[in-house]
């Protein structure tokens, strides 16, 4: 059998994007995948057309939590049908996509659900706000409470 991986980096990523970013209680619960082409790891979940289903940021859909980082998944994302961990409660890193503060509102773009901190023509988050600073675009924590 060939070898699968045959180099290794000398250090990895401090963080990833759906990584939940400290050891304080949490509140985690259980949807269902609608899209077809799935959920992306540290993103926008929304609520999906049956009860117990989530959707990436559509427009006019209510925000449920941000999908949590699982490694048993097959690449960095929920299949359709697949259960998805969505944080309602903690603090998780997320891509931001502007330079964030802490202390800041947090956004998101409708129908692409980029997280944000501008609120022209965005939906925000209403218990959410920034918990660590970026100097523009990247990974920073995102507080739900």
């Amino acid at each position: 059998m060939p070898a699968v991986q045959t180099t290794y980096s000398a250090t990895h990523a401090a963080t990833f994007e759906g990584m939940i970013a400290n050891s304080e209680p949490t509140v985690i619960v259980s949807k269902i995948a609608e899209d077809a082409e799935g959920i992306g790891f540290g993103k926008v979940c929304v609520q999906g057309d049956q009860d117990n289903t989530v959707t990436d940021a559509e427009a006019a859909k209510k925000f449920v939590g941000i999908a949590v980082l699982d490694p048993t998944q097959s690449g960095d994302v929920y299949a359709q049908n697949a259960t998805v961990a969505v944080l309602r409660k903690g603090v998780i890193w997320v891509q931001a996509s502007v330079a964030v503060a802490v202390n800041d509102p947090v956004y998101f773009v409708p129908g692409t659900g980029v997280l944000t901190n501008v609120a022209s023509s965005n939906t925000q988050i209403a218990n959410a706000s920034w918990d660590s600073s970026t100097a523009g675009a990247g990974l920073a924590k995102l507080r739900l409470a």
